[in-house]
């Protein structure tokens, strides 16, 4: 609870400019913006015009917006965020693109995700994961994707090494230290925090596994500053069958 307080006021903060923030930061970061970042991983999404779309963690509702305005467009697509202003702000984007009547905006937490067993065909997490208790979050898509469902992931990736006590340490430091120079102490706050969430390739594929997915395809994009982890692209299926 406490780490999702730091998280609410981070991004309420935020709400007005994330988009140009993220943008600047990935590019610092990654050497590819936040655009490019969230096309690549919507690129090899296979949506059609009867599927229905979960979108977590959804910010300024750019992938609903993204989505809905591609050659073929889902059905509907829910932007499902913690942050209200967050929500406040997509809102309004969504009315400047006139693509309202398609997508709708739901404030809840992804650990608690408010819709019955089985509604939705794809399920979208993208730069939100490390926020997150991710075994909570799998769980949560796994009960909300329809059997043959699938969900994808891009999100910063991890190391084995950051298990190291001291490494790990310094790692939530730095980054501390870094964005409360750079932000301000609720930022500081939840980026350290975030770090014990963070996974590597191997961590996710075990993880993914056992919460009753398969067919997991696990990409990692070269960093363009070596000392950076690379981010990761995952995508999984639902089982159509329980075992």
């Amino acid at each position: 609870m406490n780490e999702q307080k730091h998280i609410i006021e981070t991004f309420t903060e935020m709400a007005s400019r994330y988009e140009k923030l993220m943008n600047s930061e990935l590019t610092r970061f990654w050497g590819i913006n936040y655009f490019e970042f969230v096309s690549d991983v919507l690129k090899i999404i296979e949506i059609n015009e009867t599927s229905v779309v979960l979108d977590i963690a959804t910010g300024t509702a750019f992938i609903p917006r993204y989505l809905i305005k591609q050659e073929i467009p889902p059905r509907t697509v829910t932007g499902l965020d913690l942050t209200f202003e967050m929500l406040i702000n997509g809102k309004e984007q969504i009315e400047n693109h006139d693509v309202e009547n398609k997508i709708r905006l739901v404030c809840a937490s992804a650990h608690e995700i408010p819709f019955r067993q089985n509604t939705f065909d794809v399920a979208i997490c993208c730069l939100a994961t490390h926020h997150m208790n991710v075994e909570k979050l799998l769980s949560q898509i796994h009960a909300s994707l329809k059997h043959g469902g699938k969900f994808h992931v891009g999100d910063v990736g991890g190391s084995e090494k950051w298990k190291i006590g001291f490494i790990r340490v310094v790692i939530k430091t730095f980054a501390f230290v870094y964005f409360l120079f750079k932000e301000n102490l609720s930022r500081a706050k939840a980026e350290a925090e975030a770090v014990a969430n963070v996974m590597s390739s191997e961590e996710w594929h075990q993880c993914i596994v056992e919460k009753g997915f398969e067919n997991v395809k696990i990409r990692e994009i070269r960093s363009s500053r070596f000392w950076i982890p690379n981010p990761v692209i995952i995508e999984a299926t639902k089982r159509l069958e329980e075992r």
